[in-house]
């Protein structure tokens, strides 16, 4: 049964390395006052994530937050948003403190021409040359660093799916930092699933969210197949560039991606009693959504 001490008990999370966008940034000194209330719904429910674009499929053991709270707890967290952001997913348990966060770009269709080429060795070489010049502007903000960055998990695509997976991994501050990704590619665009844990979970994250995603749907009209030639638009990048964070191969084999893209790693050390303040007893739980 889902009850009010749910996630009470949420252990701390390392550093969180995280790759293409800026999901968890760092969390402030906590404040005086009552914890926020965020809108979580308990499962089983069918979770709507975007108002036409998709939709998954919860069992009773997570919790569900829509956009406007998800936003909301990004910003307590001082997460920057982009304004697609689109909801939270989150085991139930106590015992658990990992999340998923959905973020959607309206990017067109993704060509996934690049699937048997996929460079691995190139594309982490452009990351790590451009962590490092990321670094020298977190040095001058007074961030800690990223260094030692190497696959954990290669990039992958799934044809039959339509999704792209990596994961990764580094150094900061003496810690280990493990991020993963899953691009679902749709009709319209591209929905980043991004898992935000710490490293004892990452592996029992990592397999739940594959469990989870063969629950998740675009909604009829948004799914990669129905894409129609000549009248939808195509994205101006490929796989390649999902992994790499916005341009593609040529860049990426050349190293423009290096120079070009800034800020591809951002690593967080979220404190225990500041995400307390977001899961105590207090914590709201709405009634599920009512589909019309």
């Amino acid at each position: 049964m889902f009850h009010s001490s749910v996630r009470l008990r949420i252990r701390e999370l390392a550093a969180i390395l995280v790759v293409s966008i800026p999901v968890v940034t760092a969390w402030a000194a906590e404040e005086p006052g009552e914890p926020p209330k965020l809108g979580w719904q308990a499962g089983p429910l069918t979770a709507p994530i975007g108002d036409s674009i998709a939709e998954i499929e919860l069992p009773a053991e997570y919790v569900f937050l829509p956009q406007q709270d998800t936003v909301k707890l990004l910003e307590l967290m001082e997460n920057p948003t982009s304004g697609g952001e689109l909801a939270t997913v989150a085991p139930a348990s106590d015992d658990a403190s990992w999340m998923l966060f959905f973020e959607w770009e309206a990017s067109g269709w993704v060509d996934d021409s690049e699937k048997d080429d996929l460079d691995a060795d190139a594309l982490l070489e452009s990351i790590q040359e451009g962590t490092e010049q990321a670094n020298e502007e977190r040095k001058r903000r007074g961030w800690a660093t990223v260094d030692g960055l190497q696959w954990h998990e290669k990039p992958h695509y799934d044809e039959r799916t339509n999704n792209l997976t990596w994961a990764i991994e580094g150094t900061s501050e003496g810690r280990r930092v493990l991020n993963r990704m899953v691009k679902l590619l749709g009709r319209r665009g591209v929905m980043s699933v991004t898992i935000v844990s710490d490293e004892d979970e990452f592996a029992a994250a990592s397999a739940a969210t594959d469990q989870l995603l063969t629950s998740y749907h675009f909604r009829p009209g948004s799914t990669y197949a129905e894409y129609v030639p000549g009248t939808d638009q195509i994205a101006s990048y490929g796989l390649t560039a999902l992994v790499a964070g916005g341009l593609g191969a040529a860049a990426v084999k050349s190293g423009l991606l290096a120079k070009a893209w800034k800020g591809l790693i951002v690593v967080a050390i979220a404190g225990l009693a500041g995400l307390k303040r977001l899961f105590t007893g207090r914590k709201h739980i709405a009634d599920p959504p009512t589909h019309v």
